[in-house]
């Protein structure tokens, strides 16, 4: 984990290139994978870190910097896995507060401001529809690079 700089002289980096996106999502998950509340979750799925890692780098690259390699649907990778281990409310909120601090631990920035903001947003969409809930004006899980560019143009 990187070194927090406070002040005028705040020195981190924000998380505009690949390389920083891969490394926040490393030390994010490794959070994760030894947390108390969201790590056995992780290792009761059996997570190949070496699979899983290059794909939620491929997804952030996507939301953050609008860069195609994410295939996948998270809705649908989350799904087989909630049905077995039901996420809580505790859940959504411990996994937001270490991705908010791992961001804000090494990044400061307009596009880290956005990957936590990002990070509500999806954890509030798959929860409801997870849940079931598709109610009228539920967030989307377009990425934010798109949204803002077609607002743009």
């Amino acid at each position: 984990m990187r070194v927090v700089a406070t002040g005028p002289d705040d020195a981190r980096p924000d998380l505009d290139t690949r390389e920083r996106i891969a490394e926040m999502v490393r030390d994010f998950y490794r959070q994760v994978a030894m947390d108390d509340l969201l790590g056995p979750v992780f290792a009761g799925e059996h997570v190949d870190w070496s699979v899983h890692l290059p794909k939620l780098v491929d997804f952030w690259a996507w939301q953050l910097l609008g860069q195609r390699g994410y295939e996948g649907n998270p809705l649908r990778a989350h799904a087989p896995v909630h049905a077995r281990t039901p996420f809580g409310p505790e859940l959504y909120e411990r996994w937001l507060d270490l991705f908010e601090a791992t961001v804000d631990a090494g990044y400061a920035g307009p596009v880290a401001e956005v990957a936590k903001g990002r990070a509500r947003r999806m954890a509030g969409a798959l929860r409801r529809l997870l849940d079931g809930e598709h109610a009228p004006g539920s967030a989307s899980l377009e990425p934010m690079f798109g949204v803002a560019r077609s607002r743009a143009g």
